[in-house]
């Protein structure tokens, strides 16, 4: 008796240990297929994040290119007045000093109108730094023709510690492309 017992206690153990070692066994196999479905999800939420980042960014370039387009031989008066008033609004954003403005009207090439602004502003590199950003982040395709920077003229006793403002003169241009028929 007392062997059948002690059989059947080891019976018992071997099949304990059989079940463990299956159960050891599905359980890695599991875990590894888990591990590999993870990596596959952060890759596509990779992709995807990368996805909209770009759809935004060309949801923006649309948007310059949607506004950068016209059936029209030149600026309308509206237009430049409105990016004159984003020019002035910039520079006040940055607190900069307007000493001078003035708009020509360029030769446009062929599929393409130009107009050009000559800016004075006085400021410090920072502000100018910032005004330049700000200037290129709007919805206009800018070229800045001509940037120079010039130190002012300081008359009577000055704060040492005060930051050194600039003459800046800037010659830019706004485009507009001309739609073909």
């Amino acid at each position: 008796m007392k062997e059948k017992y002690l059989l059947f206690i080891v019976g018992m153990i071997l099949v304990t240990i059989l079940f463990f070692w299956i159960a050891n066994t599905n359980l890695k196999k599991n875990v590894t297929e888990i591990e590999r479905y993870d990596t596959r999800i952060k890759t596509s939420l990779e992709k995807l994040n990368s996805a909209m980042l770009m759809d935004a960014q060309l949801s923006q370039f649309k948007e310059i290119l949607d506004n950068s387009l016209t059936t029209s031989d030149r600026f309308s008066i509206d237009e430049l007045n409105d990016f004159q008033r984003e020019i002035e609004r910039l520079r006040d954003n940055n607190r900069m000093k307007l000493i001078r403005i003035s708009d020509t009207n360029k030769y446009n090439e062929p599929g393409l109108l130009e107009h050009t602004y000559t800016l004075e502003l006085e400021g410090t590199f920072q502000q100018m730094g910032k005004f330049i950003s700000d200037l290129e982040a709007q919805n206009y395709i800018i070229k800045i023709q001509y940037l120079d920077v010039s130190p002012t003229q300081v008359s009577g006793k000055t704060d040492p510690n005060a930051p050194s403002t600039y003459k800046i003169t800037m010659e830019l241009s706004i485009y507009k492309v001309k739609k073909e028929a």
